[in-house]
């Protein structure tokens, strides 16, 4: 199916998802939940956690994101490894010569990246390389995944991972480093792609995030498959079990919720009602 096509069916064929916050009921009546979309990375003046969220939040006695963040050292130590080329290789050994210019230019000319940290960077693996460089660009940023773990510390509230942190590294390994390398060309390319996201996250238009995540990756096809629904399609029966066991807030991309294959249809055809929860 051409993209075209496979955009209009998917605008066509799902009732417009304009949320980001869903309440869920467990089957037996005894529990509440919560979903939520989260964007890894947003500029702090326009990150907002209102009381809607908090009172959703505070509610919860688990929090569930899609890696658990409350890691020990020594596996914050092994996550790092994870994020570095083998053989201390750099961008300038996987990359061709025009290719590493263009990266360079990018980076240390257009985004005021210091040739310093450019050289500490280039030994990330180009997809980790490229959110360092969205976090350059932004300067001041929030994380939402980050907050909701020091609002976990601060509660006393118990943490998990929809999936664990060496499933998560090995779904960005399925992207070889070839591929990833010309993901980043292309995101620099298309430099208002970023605003668009946002501005659609920020007016909770999931479904327009949506399209836009299908655009971004046409030419890898497998990105969508392997990065949004085999992972959507694993946390089902963890999240399902997580919510007939306890009141649980779950947090995971945005990206993640719509769709054919989304978290929110898988849901309800598990039998759940997802009930849209507008925020203040």
């Amino acid at each position: 199916m051409k993209t075209g096509l496979l955009l209009g069916s998917l605008l066509v064929s799902f009732l417009a998802n304009s949320q980001l916050l869903y309440e869920i009921k467990s089957k037996n009546g005894q529990h509440t939940s919560y979903l939520f979309g989260t964007i890894h990375l947003m500029p702090k003046d326009q990150f907002n956690i209102d009381s809607t969220l908090t009172a959703a939040f505070n509610s919860s006695s688990m929090i569930a994101m899609e890696v658990d963040l409350n890691m020990d050292l020594a596996q914050k130590i092994e996550l790092a490894k994870e994020t570095i080329l083998p053989e201390g290789k750099t961008l300038r050994d996987i990359c061709t010569e025009a290719q590493y210019q263009l990266i360079y230019t990018y980076a240390v000319d257009s985004n005021g990246m210091s040739k310093k940290k450019f050289k500490r960077y280039s030994r990330l693996k180009p997809f980790f390389f490229s959110s360092v460089m969205l976090q350059e660009s932004i300067e001041n940023t929030k994380s939402y995944e980050l907050e909701f773990g020091e609002m976990a510390k601060k509660g006393s509230k118990k943490t998990m991972g929809l999936e664990s942190i060496q499933v998560q590294m090995q779904t960005i390994n399925t992207v070889s480093l070839e591929d990833q390398v010309q993901m980043l060309i292309d995101g620099m390319k298309e430099t208002q792609s970023y605003d668009a996201m946002l501005a659609n996250y920020l007016s909770e238009s999931i479904d327009s995030l949506y399209v836009d995540i299908v655009t971004e990756s046409e030419g890898f096809p497998d990105f969508i498959e392997n990065f949004l629904n085999k992972r959507n399609t694993q946390w089902i029966p963890v999240i399902t079990d997580q919510i007939e066991r306890e009141n649980t807030f779950i947090a995971v991309g945005a990206g993640h919720l719509p769709g054919p294959n989304g978290v929110l249809e898988l849901l309800r055809a598990k039998g759940y009602s997802l009930n849209p929860i507008r925020r203040n």
